[in-house]
């Protein structure tokens, strides 16, 4: 008999032994480990773990073993431990040098996970890279020959690297055509260095980037970024950029309609520049990028639309973002804006963001722009929400009547609210900190919010609402709508007391599960709010309620019925 054909051989392959053969496959799944593809996975110690994690799937088997060591070297915080791996790196005095050729053959290992590098971060003294001495730095760049030391690089991010250290003495070395995006924050970039030495480097040796942010939330004077980033930009094909300076006043007004007319092929861009007075901008006309679908400008002249920006730029806005400074308790505070805001047929998003955490804003202050707009994404990031006693909903009930009930039959173009986000602290008028929403607001939620996908908010999960003794006696009030919610992400900070009578009972996990996958049948994902002031005493609870809800719903898609 001959040997088995190759077809043959597969059929008689396992489903399991034919999946792990697939390399593509499984990196694909490992990526999804990394940060960079997990938005809500920040801080050091979230960076061991998920580290950790691809390192424990490494040594599952040996099929496991190389895409999940690709996608464990695909981020980097730090050069170090990429270069560590060639056998020609030396430590001498407290300094890199580096012995033999770039090339031998014992650095295999060096040159595989060089090749994987996708993203580096450096995050200026936070994750440093060891110092390189003047001669490490001149043997790199002659071994290298003009190649690339990453040369799958992707994102380079820069945090306040320093005119003058080891991290810009490395961009020569790091930038190649595979760059996409960069990204610089710090005070760096108001310097000399940066506008005579980084911006032209990329310009010239990572001609492929698309996407570039340049942020300086420090500096507050610098005059020379205004003449050279118009005309340096312009040799680029940027698809994505942002500009973020707020502190810096000596903006020209000219600035805006100059850098417009070199971004020919953009499609989005954000804008946090400014005045010293705010005041109003002379370029009227100012050309428009042809491409420009997405543009958010940020505004920092309280509830108004800063005149920094030339008019016809403020018409095609997409996003506005307004930084506070004060309370907002007047229902009339948002009225001028919303004059103008109504006019922007483009605007889908507005985000208010207070200045101090412990700034108060009334949900009656701020309804005028979800019952005026056509938003579809509407976020409070911080501050207080001043609630009246008594008032159902924590006040979320209000901003939700706004959005779907208060709006007339007749306006143009109509949006439905997707996206909601409110402050986790609630007050009333003597200043207590209470009237968070109870469990029936989510109710609330699932009946009225039609269209809402996303939403964040506080949550009294040990008080079920008015009229209500149990989280039975709530469910057995539910009827079907019509149509059911459409809610898909529910993010939320449990405010229950961490005292020992406000632990959850065993039943309660159960009957929360229950309801939630009642009430929100296309629900994906029940999550914690990401704010690092937020008590996470009840996280593990609410882990274990999300499986419960989980399960259930994969039974009822599945037609099965869970007692």
């Amino acid at each position: 008999m001959g040997d088995p054909s190759p077809e043959s051989s597969k059929e008689n392959k396992s489903p399991n032994k034919i999946f792990l053969e697939h390399r593509e496959i499984l990196s694909l799944i490992f990526k999804l480990f990394v940060p960079v593809q997990r938005q809500n996975v920040q801080g050091p110690h979230d960076t061991a773990a998920w580290r950790k994690e691809l390192l424990n799937v490494a040594l599952v088997c040996r099929a496991f073993r190389g895409p999940a060591l690709d996608c464990l070297w695909s981020h980097l915080d730090s050069l170090t431990p990429l270069l560590k791996l060639h056998p020609g790196m030396q430590v001498l005095n407290g300094l890199y040098f580096f012995l033999g050729e770039i090339d031998a053959p014992e650095a295999t290992i060096f040159y595989r996970y060089a090749r994987a590098v996708r993203t580096i971060t450096f995050n200026g003294g936070k994750v440093a890279t060891h110092a390189i001495s003047l001669a490490g730095m001149s043997w790199l760049g002659h071994q290298l020959k003009g190649s690339p030391l990453l040369p799958g690089l992707r994102r380079i991010c820069f945090n306040d690297p320093g005119c003058d250290s080891v991290h810009m003495g490395l961009l020569p070395l790091l930038l190649s055509p595979s760059v996409e995006t960069i990204d610089f924050t710090g005070t760096f970039l108001s310097g000399d260095v940066f506008h005579s030495y980084s911006l032209p480097l990329i310009c010239n040796a990572a001609p492929n980037v698309k996407h570039l942010s340049i942020q300086d939330h420090n500096a507050e004077s610098c005059v020379v970024i205004w003449a050279s980033l118009p005309m340096i930009l312009r040799q680029l094909r940027l698809q994505i950029l942002s500009i973020i300076f707020p502190c810096n006043t000596t903006l020209p007004p000219p600035f805006a309609a100059q850098l417009c007319q070199n971004l020919r092929t953009i499609t989005s861009l954000t804008l946090d520049i400014h005045t010293a007075s705010h005041g109003p901008s002379m370029d009227v006309n100012a050309p428009l990028p042809p491409s420009l679908a997405c543009l958010e400008l940020i505004n920092r002249s309280h509830c108004s639309v800063c005149q920094c920006y030339p008019q016809n730029l403020v018409k095609v806005a997409t996003s506005m973002t307004f930084h506070v400074s004060a309370h907002i308790t007047d229902s009339d505070k948002f009225a001028q804006t919303i004059e103008t805001l109504c006019t922007l047929m483009n605007l889908k998003a507005v985000k208010i963001i207070p200045k101090d955490r412990k700034l108060i804003i009334k949900p009656a202050a701020v309804k005028g722009l979800l019952s005026s707009l056509n938003l579809e994404t509407f976020e409070i990031h911080d501050g207080v929400f001043q609630v009246e006693n008594g008032k159902a909903g924590g006040g979320l009930n209000v901003l939700i009547d706004a959005a779907y009930r208060d709006k007339g039959d007749d306006r143009r173009n109509p949006r439905v609210l997707k996206s909601l986000q409110t402050p986790m602290r609630r007050t009333d008028a003597r200043g207590l900190f209470c009237h968070y929403p109870s469990i029936s607001t989510l109710v609330y939620i699932a009946r009225h919010a039609q269209g809402l996908r996303q939403i964040s908010l506080a949550i009294y999960s040990a008080l079920i609402g008015p009229g209500f003794d149990s989280l039975k006696s709530l469910m057995d009030t539910w009827e079907d709508p019509a149509v059911p919610s459409t809610l898909r992400h529910l993010e939320i900070a449990d405010r229950r007391p961490s005292h020992h009578s406000a632990h959850f009972e065993p039943t309660e996990y159960r009957d929360l599960a229950r309801l939630l996958d009642i009430i929100f049948p296309n629900l994906d994902s029940v999550t914690m709010i990401d704010n690092p002031n937020r008590d996470k005493t009840w996280d593990e609870h609410w882990k274990l309620i999300e499986e419960h809800r989980k399960m259930r719903k994969a039974l009822r898609l599945c037609g099965m019925s869970f007692s």
